[in-house]
This record gives structure tokens, sequence and C-alpha cells, in this order.
């Protein structure tokens, strides 16, 4: 705990930190012939020896909704090795959020088995079922973790995901399992904005990029392996083993956020929360993802499928005026004029659509085309997720340093390669190490830089005070369009393995993720954040 101590009568830049242990004090000057020093901060954390901290003036006086560094005033940064530790424990929260998906797609056909006698309508929301709860209210998470506490409302999402994916795994019918799923998304939705947003003030504000890196390439490298990984524990149990793998990451997560987090946010209660625009906006992501994720059952133009469309297509602007006009609102519209935030989300979108569109179609095609069983599709795609994770982390010093312009510039014409790669050699020949393997490599370096640091980016020049609901904004695009690319890449195939589809989409998702090219280089603001 600090307390500032500082004087404000005394202008004297030279500052010295006070460490109290066992009950004993030493004071250091942080200059011996500069002016009675100021005591600018007094800590209360064990320590073994005295050191001094020089802190920048400019910086302290910033103020908390200032853009830059996400940092608020009372923030210090911790120890190297606490902070690295702080960063562990947020990136299984950002795991857990990411593997939910993946691993029930492996796991799916051995549950609809388990549950021989129920439809085929009721089984698919064991997978809808989760990405709806998650997309539609992760905004709404990263709002409660700004308002509310970050730290509270991250232990409730982690604790949450515990017993629900333990109830998952001992669901005794089906109806349990789609209220455990429901249960992990809307869990999910809370733990993955307030994640990034405890950890983030504890390293230096040059060190952004690389941090969200880290964070975000262990969601990409979790994502990846854990389909081989399900396939292995199903070839040695059932599904319900997979869920119940999930349960010791909770637990860790959440032991972790006991020892190395602690809270960021600055709570102010004053002025009640926007409760309607918190329900028209749900509302609204709800119906939309809802048609997208159905509309292959109900009918593309069936009349709940257009009246979900239309509900949700009339609501948004209404959400959106609305919270331009509250003074607490769930969301506020004006984050969208930060040049940065609107291009890397405009970008995230349309890369987005493309990557998750990609993973859903890969093992189908390996599958239905190649005849590759579970654990052979899952050794397929090990090396891609790991070599964007590799990208991920490598490449944040050249961000922090740099910027993002021309290294999301880069990485897009590399996830474009990939995704054209596939169009000129993917046919029915078995041909891994011609067709597929040069292809998830390219794709996988482009994404790696694209899946983390677009996440940086959209929040390079967030106020600190808005960084978890900014985030939550993030997600909920990333991952609510990932079920619209999805959704369509169901519609084009029909159910079939025809190779001329599967082209079709490859040059569909080639094409989106080639406008992100220019998107990038002439839209995104040049330089790094703190040189802006």
């Amino acid at each position: 705990m600090t307390e500032d101590l500082a004087s404000a009568s005394n202008p004297a830049p030279q500052v010295v930190q006070l460490r109290l242990s066992e009950g004993a004090a030493r004071l250091v000057p942080s200059a011996a012939a500069a002016p009675p020093p100021r005591i600018d901060r007094v800590t209360s954390e064990p320590a073994d020896h005295i050191e001094t901290q020089r802190i920048d003036p400019a910086a302290s006086a910033r103020p908390p909704s200032a853009p830059g560094p996400h940092r608020s005033s009372g923030d210090a940064e911790a120890p190297r090795g606490r902070a690295g530790l702080a960063l562990a424990t947020g990136s299984l929260a950002f795991v857990l959020g990411t593997v939910n998906v993946t691993v029930t797609n492996v796991a799916f056909p051995d549950i609809v088995r388990s549950f021989s006698g129920v439809s085929d309508a009721i089984t698919g929301w064991i997978v809808s079922g989760y990405a709806l709860a998650f997309a539609s209210t992760i905004i709404v998470g990263g709002r409660l973790a700004d308002r509310y506490g970050r730290l509270l409302v991250f232990r409730a999402g982690v604790l949450g995901l515990l017993v629900s994916s333990i109830v998952a795994g001992f669901a005794p019918g089906i109806g349990v399992l789609l209220a455990a799923r429901a249960v992990q998304g809307l869990c999910g939705a809370l733990t993955v904005p307030s994640s990034l947003a405890l950890v983030l003030p504890q390293f230096p504000a040059g060190r952004q990029a690389s941090v969200i890196g880290i964070w975000a390439a262990a969601g990409m490298v979790a994502s990846g392996i854990a389909p081989g990984l399900a396939a292995v524990i199903l070839e040695f149990s059932s599904w319900r083993g997979v869920y119940l793998a999930i349960a010791p990451i909770a637990a860790l997560a959440f032991l972790g956020s006991l020892r190395f987090l602690y809270e960021t946010a600055k709570r102010d209660l004053r002025t009640p929360l926007d409760l309607l625009g918190v329900i028209m906006g749900t509302a609204a992501v709800f119906l939309i993802v809802l048609a997208t994720l159905q509309g292959r059952h109900w009918g593309w133009s069936s009349a709940w499928t257009l009246a979900c469309f239309g509900g949700g297509a009339a609501l948004l602007p209404l959400f959106l005026l609305r919270s331009a006009r509250h003074p607490e609102p769930l969301f506020d519209p004006r984050l969208f004029r930060i040049r940065s935030f609107a291009v890397a989300n405009l970008a995230v979108a349309l890369s987005m659509i493309g990557a998750f569109t990609s993973w859903f179609l890969w093992p189908l095609f390996l599958t239905g085309v190649w005849g590759y069983s579970l654990l052979g599709v899952g050794l397929a795609f090990t090396p891609a997720p790991v070599v964007s994770g590799a990208v991920a982390i490598l490449s944040g010093r050249w961000a922090d340093k740099h910027g993002f312009r021309g290294l999301m510039t880069l990485a897009s014409v590399f996830a474009t390669a990939g995704m054209l790669w596939l169009l000129f050699f993917l046919d029915e020949n078995v041909r891994y190490w011609l067709a597929l393997f040069p292809s998830t490599m390219l794709f996988g370096l482009g994404l790696g830089v694209l899946a983390s640091h677009l996440n940086s980016a959209a929040l390079a020049d967030i106020p600190a005070a808005s960084i978890a609901t900014a985030n939550g904004v993030h997600q909920s695009l990333r991952y609510g369009l990932a079920a619209v690319g999805v959704a369509a890449a169901i519609a084009v195939l029909g159910g079939t393995h025809e190779v001329h589809l599967y082209n079709w989409m490859w040059l569909l998702l080639g094409a989106l993720q080639a406008l992100c090219i220019p998107l990038m280089w002439f839209g995104y603001p040049r330089g790094p954040a703190s040189a802006r």
C-alpha cells in the first residue's frame, strides 16, 4: 500500500523512496548535493534493503484519464519477478477463455454420442451456448471490472470457471451440461478483459506491446495445442476428462490472483451505471450472434433469423445514441474517436474472421477430404500456433520502440499469402508438406503478430480508467465476428466436402485479410504511442 505524502509547495524534482522493514527505516537521498528531498511514496512492502527511485514529475502529474500509459496515479510498478508472475496469472485466464472453444470442437462428436437420443438442434448449443454467452457479455464484463474492481471481477470469473468446468465434467444430463457451458461463457467474459487490465499497470509503459504480446501469445499457443491434447484425452478417457482438465488451470489462476495481482481500478460509484444501456447493448449483441449461430438450423430467411438480425440491428444504434448521452454508460462511443482504437478494431474485424474461420475449416478439410484422424489433425497444426506464439513475443520489442504501423502491414502480407497459398496448392491429393505446411507457417507468422499486437494497437492510446472496457469491446468484435465467419463457412459448405467450395472460402478470406494491408499502412498512426 502506498501513500502520497508529497507537498505541493516543494518544487524540487529529486525524490526519495522510504521502505519500512521490520520496524526500522533508513533514508537514502537521491543526490548528495541536492536540496532537502521530499518523500514521494512510503511503502510497507517487506524489504531487506533500501532503494531509491526517481519518479518523473510530469508522469506523476498525468491525470488517470489521459491517453498514454495504462497506469492510474496510484499504481506502482511491481518488482520484475512479481510482475512476471502476475503476467503468467493473467495469461492463464486468457488461456481459459480460448481453450474452452477449441477443446469443445474436438470433443463434440464424443459428446453427441453420449447423448444419442438428443436432437442436433439441442446438442449444437454445447458449442453455441458458450460462444453466445461469451460474446454478448464481454463488454459488460470489462465495464464491471473498471467500475467495481478488476480484481474482484477477475476472481469471481475464475472461480466460476473452476466450478462450471467441474459441473460440465460430471454433468448427468444434457440440460446440466448446457447450463454449465453457458456459465463458462459468462465467467470467461469476466476474466478476459480484467486479466489484462490487472497486469499492464505492473510494467513500465514502454513495455506495453511486449506484455500484451506475451498475454495474447499464451492464448494463441494454448488454442492451437489444446485440440491435440484434447484428442489425446479422448483416446484414453472421454469428453468428461476434457472439461475436468480445465479445472486445475482455473485453480492455478485463482491462487495466482491471491498472491501476485492487486487492484488497479479506481472505483467511483457516485453516478449510477446506465442499466438500460447495459440491457440494450447486451441484447443487441446477443440477438445478432444468436441469429448468426442458429441461422443454419432455423434457415437464413426464416422469421426467427430475420427477427433476431433486425432486432439487433435496430437496438445497436439506439444503444450507441443513449451511451453518448449518459454520464456513466456501458461503453463510451467517444473511444472510437481515438484513431488507433478505431483502425485497429476495424483491422481485427477483417483479420479475425479469416483466422477463426480457417481454424474451423482446416480440420474439416483434413478429416473430410484427406481422411485424417482427430489426433492427426492435432499434430498437423501444432507447429503453427508455436510459431505464432514465438513471433508474438519477439515482435513485441519492435512494436514498443517503433510502433505498430509497419509491423501490422507486413503481418497482413504474410497472412494473406498463407490464405492464397491454399487456393493454389490445396486439393484432393494428400500433400501436407507442399500444400498445407507452408500455408500454416505463413499464416502463423502473420497471425502471431496480428492476433496479439492488434490488441496492443487498439489499446495504445486508451485512457487508463477505461482499459478493461476497451479490451472488452475489442474481444467482443474478435469473437463475435469469428462466429460470423464460421457461420458463413457452414453456409457455403452446406455439409459437403467439395474442394471448389473450400477454394471459394480461401479466396474470400484472403481478400478480407488483404484489406488490412492498406488499412494499417494508411490508417494507423505513425510511431509508438509514447511519441504521439
